[in-house]
C-alpha cells in the first residue's frame, strides 16, 4: 500500500461490508482536491496502487472502494468466484453510501477516475448525482460490449434473457467458469501488453485468493445489458453536463468502440481520447499507453479541477 493509506469497512444500507481505502493529500495545505478511483468487474483496490501513487504525486487525496461482490467486499453468492449483481442500481446505492459517509472528510473539488464496469456506474452517477464530481475520467468504460457480429450479439442477449427468465441468474454465463486472472497465462490474456504489470496482478491474487473472481453470472450480464440500454439513450447522455474524458483502447477486445464514440458525441462536455497500442486495461498497460491516459487526465483536471 502507498504510504499514508488506511483501510476501513463501510456498511451498506443492507449491512453488506464494503472495503474502502483512503489516502490524504501528500501536503494537506496544498491539496488539489480528491480523486475517487473505481475499478472494473473483477478488480480490487490493490490493482490500483500504482495509480494511487501517481495521483498523490499530483497533489490529490485518494479514495477507492471494492465494489460489492468483488475484492474483499462482501460477495453476493456462497460460491465467491461467481461475479454476480442483481442490478446496477445496487452499485450506485453503495456509491451513494460512500459519498455520504466517507467523502465529506476529504478536500474538494472531487473528481472520479473509473475503469470499465466502473465507468458504467460512474456515468449513471454523473446523470443522477451531478453535484458529486467536478470531472470524470473514464478508462475503457463499459458503455457497450464488443461482439464482432450483430447476429452473435442478438443470440447472446436472447440466450441470456431466456436463462434470466427461467430463474438461472446465479449460474455462470454460457461458456463461463471459475477461472480467475491468476490462472490465465500472459500469452492468453486480452487485457494488457505489459508482462510485468500482469505478473504483479497475478501475484496479488495468488497472495490473497479471495481477491480472485471468475466469470460473470447470467444475472450480472442481464443487469449489464439493462444498464447499458438505459445509459446509451441520447436523451440520457445529453442530460449529463459533467466534464468527461473517455479513453478508448485501440485494441480493446471487450468494450465497443462505437459505443464510446456514440456517448462522446451525445455528451455535452466530453473528450474522446484514443490510446494507441493499448488493450482493455489501459492503466496496467505499457508506459507509452499509460502516458497517453495521464496526459488526457492532466488536461481534464487543469481545465476543470484547478480552475475551481
Amino acid at each position: 500500500m502507498p504510504d499514508g493509506g488506511e483501510a476501513r469497512w463501510l456498511r451498506a444500507s443492507d449491512s453488506a461490508r464494503l472495503r474502502v481505502l483512503t489516502w490524504p493529500a501528500p501536503v494537506a495545505s496544498r491539496a488539489r482536491g480528491t480523486v475517487f478511483v473505481f475499478g472494473g468487474r473483477s478488480e480490487f483496490a490493490e490493482k490500483y496502487f500504482e495509480v494511487v501513487g501517481e495521483l498523490r504525486c499530483r497533489g490529490y487525496a485518494v479514495v477507492t472502494m471494492d465494489w460489492r461482490g468483488q475484492g474483499l467486499s462482501d460477495r453476493l453468492l456462497a460460491d465467491w468466484r461467481k461475479g454476480h449483481i442483481d442490478d446496477f442500481w445496487t452499485f450506485e446505492r453503495d456509491l451513494a453510501r460512500l459519498m455520504a459517509e466517507v467523502a465529506p472528510a476529504f478536500p474538494k473539488p472531487w473528481a472520479a477516475l473509473a475503469h470499465s464496469m466502473g465507468g458504467q456506474i460512474l456515468l449513471r452517477a454523473a446523470h443522477d448525482h451531478a453535484d458529486w464530481f467536478s470531472a470524470v475520467a473514464l478508462s475503457a468504460p463499459m458503455l457497450g460490449l464488443k461482439l464482432r457480429r450483430s447476429a452473435l450479439a442478438l443470440a447472446l442477449r436472447a440466450l441470456n434473457s431466456g436463462l434470466h427468465a427461467a430463474g438461472f441468474d446465479e449460474r455462470y454465463v454460457p461458456g463461463g467458469g471459475s477461472k480467475t486472472t491468476d490462472e490465465t497465462s500472459f500469452e492468453e490474456n486480452i487485457l494488457t501488453h505489459d508482462a510485468e504489470r500482469y505478473a504483479l496482478l497475478q501475484s496479488l491474487v495468488r497472495a490473497e485468493p479471495k481477491l480472485g473472481l471468475g466469470s460473470a453470472t447470467v444475472g450480472w450480464l442481464h443487469a449489464a445489458f439493462r444498464s447499458i440500454g438505459e445509459t446509451s439513450q441520447p436523451g440520457y447522455l445529453r442530460a449529463i453536463e459533467t466534464p468527461m474524458l473517455i479513453c478508448e483502447a485501440a485494441e480493446d477486445a471487450l468494450v465497443s468502440s462505437s459505443a464510446l464514440r456514440h456517448a462522446a458525441a451525445m455528451l455535452g462536455n466530453a473528450e474522446l481520447l484514443g490510446v494507441p497500442n493499448a488493450r482493455h486495461e489501459i492503466l496496467i498497460e505499457r508506459d507509452s499507453a499509460r502516458a497517453v491516459f495521464w496526459q488526457g487526465f492532466d488536461r481534464l483536471t487543469a481545465n476543470v479541477i484547478d480552475t475551481k
